[in-house]
């Protein structure tokens, strides 16, 4: 049996645009298949039974390889350290794209035009010789039960009907605040929203539990808070039982896409055609040049022109 690695980026959106490859991977492949990515979104892909192991990317990872005898190397990250693991692992088949730092070091490469997106994966995945590559990530992801009932029971805890919950997620990371909206614009959205009937519920992960607490206490209705306290898997159960997802351009944004929420998403600077949550048609996307230029009434009267068509 072939045995192949993938080796991912860090972001969780950048991840979720290389499940379709794996997915073909999986499905066309007689092969054994190890995943290195970021420990905390290792789950996605062991949850999902798309990978027969995934691991950390650490120093062990020469020696694993090495021991596994694995043939081929598919690089969505294009970090020098990734593909001098995969050199220095004596893997024969290196597949990555030609804008990779150290690229000498790949046996075949693929052009990546603009971002890291999934339509650059597809292209990579081709390369490879996978056939039948999906266009989005919609329903690979397959959430535990013990993830789906700790949510029903927050939900239960919190007397909120899910269906009528709109997840907000305003936060981004470190190397990202150029794509958040302004913390009062938020505000006066979560304001009209709830006066108006929504259980509007601000959403994250554990590091980001503090923030949310305190754009909560600034709310006149102040909204409830989740913060993912067993990870990334309760994370995908909440935003897929919720009716509808609000945020920036963002990992949460695509997690809740990937689960099938409908997303209202704020775009500022970055290309949604590219970027944005999958299939565009089924989402909303509000764009402007400046990401400050978008404001809270723009979001609003989205919304509740949605709900008024929903009653058609």
């Amino acid at each position: 049996m072939d045995k192949i690695v993938f080796f991912h980026m860090n972001q969780l959106g950048d991840l979720l645009f290389s499940l379709p490859v794996v997915k073909a991977a999986k499905q066309e492949l007689n092969a054994k298949i190890f995943s290195v990515v970021k420990t905390s979104l290792a789950p996605l892909l062991t949850a999902s039974n798309l990978v027969d192991e995934a691991m950390a990317k650490d120093r062990n990872i020469v020696k694993f390889l090495k021991k596994e005898k694995v043939g081929k190397a598919i690089l969505f990250s294009e970090s020098p350290s990734s593909l001098l693991y995969v050199y220095l692992s004596g893997i024969k088949s290196r597949i990555g794209f030609n804008t990779a730092s150290l690229s000498f070091l790949l046996t075949k490469k693929t052009e990546r035009v603009g971002v890291p997106s999934l339509f650059n994966n597809r292209e990579l995945g081709f390369a490879v010789g996978l056939k039948s590559i999906r266009q989005d990530y919609v329903g690979i992801i397959n959430i535990p039960e013990e993830n789906i009932e700790n949510v029903k029971k927050w939900f239960g805890d919190n007397n909120l009907d899910a269906s009528k919950t709109i997840a907000i997620s305003i936060g981004a990371s470190k190397g990202r605040q150029d794509k958040c909206l302004e913390e009062h614009k938020w505000i006066e959205v979560i304001n009209v929203l709830s006066e108006k009937g929504f259980n509007c519920v601000l959403s994250g992960a554990v590091w980001e539990k503090e923030i949310l607490n305190s754009t909560a206490k600034k709310c006149r209705i102040a909204p409830k808070v989740f913060a993912a306290e067993n990870g990334i898997l309760d994370s995908a159960a909440f935003l897929k039982k919720c009716g509808l997802f609000m945020g920036i351009d963002s990992g949460a944004m695509h997690l809740a896409a990937a689960v099938g929420t409908k997303c209202v998403a704020v775009f500022g600077y970055t290309d949604p055609s590219q970027v944005g949550p999958m299939p565009l048609k089924n989402h909303i996307v509000i764009k402007k040049e400046k990401i400050s230029d978008i404001t809270s009434e723009d979001i609003i009267s989205k919304v509740l022109r949605l709900q008024y068509n929903n009653k058609d």
